[in-house]
C-alpha cells in the first residue's frame, strides 16, 4: 500500500470515529479529531512549507480562537480559561486539517457520506423506538419542557442541527448519492430525506423546525432551483401552513411542544422566570449578558472567569431558581463581549466573515445556507462554546470543502468509477 494510500485511510478512520463521537461519545469525538489532525501533520511532515502560509479561510477560525486564548492575561480562573481555550483550538485545529486532508476519489467520497447518513438515520430509529415504547409519557412529557431521548447527552438542539446538515449535505452530494444503486437510489435517499424531515416534527426541536423551513424557502427561491412556475411560488407559503396544522393534528409531540413554547413565552414576556422554563433561562441569560458587558465593556470579565461572574450575577438576581436555570449568555456575541469585551465581539464578526468570504464556496447554495444557518442558530445558542456545537460547525464546513476539491460534479457519468449493485 502506497504512503499515499495509507494517509486517506488514517484520514478517512478518523472522521468516522469523529462522527460516531457525535452520535455517542464525546471521547470518540476527541479520539477522531487526534486521528484528523494526525493526518494533517502528516501532510506538513512531507510538506513542511504549508505551514508558513495558513490558507486564507484559516485565518477567520483562527479570529474565533485567538481573543479567548489572548483573554489569559486578564483572567483569574487559570482552570476553566483552560478548558474554554482546549475547545475552541479545535476550531483553526481541525479546520486547518480539512483543508489539509488527502483528496478523496468519488468511491471513499460516497462511502464517507452514506456513513454519515447512516449514522443520523440511527440515531433517529433509537429516539422513535424509545417514543414507541413509552409514547404517553413522552406525548404528556412535551408539555413540561421535556423531548424525545436522542443520543449524546440527550442534546436534542444539536441532533436537531446535525440533521439539518446532513440534509444540506445530502443535497449537495446527491449526484454522487444516486449514482451507486441506479435503479433504487433516488427512492432511497430521498425517503431518507423525507424520514428526517418528519422525524424534525417528531422532535419539535425549534432550532430544527426554523432551519428546515428556512432552508426550504431559501433553495425553493433560488435561481436554478429546476424550473419552478410561479404558481407554485405563491403556494408554498399555504402549503408550508398546511403542513405545520397538519403536524399539529396528527403528531401530538409537534403540538405539545407548541403549547409549551406558548405557554413559556407568555411567563417571560411578563418578567416571570421560572425553573425549568428553556426559553425564559435563555432569556435571562440574555439579560445577564448584557448587564455583565456593559459593566466591563473593554476587555470583558476574561473568558476563564465568566462562569464565576455569571453565578454571582444569578445569585444576586434569579436565586429564587434551581442552578441548573443559570445559564451564561445564550448568544454567541454576548459570550464574547463578556469575555473580552467589544474586541471580541468585532473579531468575532469579523472571523465569521472571513471564514464564509475565503472559503471559495461562497456562491454555492448549499453551504450558503448551512453557514448562515449556523451563523443564525448563534444569536440565541452558544455553538462555539462547546464541544459538539464547534465539532458540526467545522465538520460541515470541512465536508463541503472536501466536495469542492475533488470536484464532484464537473461530469454527467460521476458513477462511472463506481461499484454497483444489482
Amino acid at each position: 500500500m502506497s504512503a499515499e494510500k495509507k494517509h486517506q485511510y488514517f484520514f478517512m478512520l478518523g472522521h468516522v470515529v469523529l462522527l460516531l463521537g457525535l452520535l455517542c461519545s464525546k471521547a470518540m469525538i476527541s479520539i477522531g479529531s487526534v486521528f484528523i489532525i494526525g493526518s494533517a501533520v502528516w501532510q506538513i511532515v512531507l510538506n513542511p512549507g504549508l505551514i508558513a502560509s495558513p490558507p486564507k479561510p484559516i485565518v477567520g477560525f483562527l479570529m474565533l480562537f485567538f481573543i479567548p486564548f489572548l483573554s489569559f492575561f486578564w483572567s483569574e480562573n487559570m482552570h476553566d480559561w483552560l478548558e474554554v481555550v482546549l475547545n475552541k483550538v479545535m476550531l483553526p485545529a481541525l479546520a486547518w486539517s480539512y483543508w489539509l486532508a488527502p483528496k478523496l476519489d468519488k468511491r471513499e467520497y460516497f462511502w464517507l457520506s452514506v456513513t454519515n447518513i447512516g449514522l443520523v438515520l440511527a440515531g433517529t430509529v433509537y429516539s422513535i423506538g424509545h417514543y414507541l415504547f413509552s409514547a404517553d409519557y413522552v406525548n404528556e412529557s412535551y408539555l413540561r419542557a421535556k423531548t424525545l431521548k436522542v443520543m449524546y447527552l440527550n442534546d436534542h438542539l444539536h441532533f436537531s442541527l446535525w440533521i439539518i446538515i446532513t440534509l444540506g449535505l445530502m443535497l449537495y452530494d446527491w449526484q454522487v448519492l444516486i449514482s451507486y444503486w441506479r435503479k433504487y437510489s433516488k427512492f432511497v435517499f430521498g425517503a431518507i430525506a423525507l424520514w428526517f424531515m418528519l422525524f424534525l416534527h417528531v422532535l419539535g426541536a425549534k432550532t430544527g423546525l426554523i432551519l428546515l423551513y428556512a432552508g426550504l424557502f431559501y433553495l425553493f427561491f433560488q435561481k436554478g432551483i429546476g424550473k419552478i412556475s410561479s404558481f407554485y411560488k405563491i403556494m408554498i407559503l399555504p402549503l408550508t401552513l398546511g403542513l405545520l396544522f397538519l403536524s399539529y393534528i396528527f403528531i401530538p409531540t409537534f403540538k405539545n411542544r407548541l403549547h409549551y413554547t406558548l405557554y413559556d413565552f407568555n411567563q417571560y414576556a411578563q418578567g416571570s422566570f421560572i425553573n425549568g422554563l428553556t426559553d425564559g433561562a435563555r432569556v435571562l441569560s440574555w439579560k445577564a449578558g448584557a448587564e455583565i458587558a456593559h459593566t466591563h465593556p473593554i476587555l470583558g470579565v476574561g473568558f476563564g472567569d465568566l462562569h464565576d461572574v455569571f453565578d454571582d450575577w444569578h445569585e444576586t438576581h434569579s436565586a429564587h431558581l434551581e442552578t441548573y436555570n443559570w445559564l451564561q449568555p445564550s448568544n454567541e456575541w454576548l459570550m464574547y463581549w463578556c469575555g473580552s469585551g467589544w474586541l471580541g465581539m468585532i473579531l468575532l464578526s469579523i472571523g465569521l466573515w472571513w471564514i464564509y468570504r475565503y472559503s471559495g464556496m461562497k456562491d454555492d447554495r448549499v453551504f450558503a445556507y448551512l453557514f448562515l444557518a449556523q451563523v443564525l442558530m448563534m444569536w440565541y445558542e452558544v455553538n462555539l462554546s462547546n464541544q459538539m456545537g464547534i465539532t458540526l460547525f467545522v465538520f460541515s464546513w470541512g465536508w463541503l470543502q472536501l466536495g469542492n476539491r475533488a470536484k464532484l460534479f464537473e461530469s454527467d457519468n460521476i458513477g462511472e468509477s463506481m461499484p454497483r449493485i444489482g
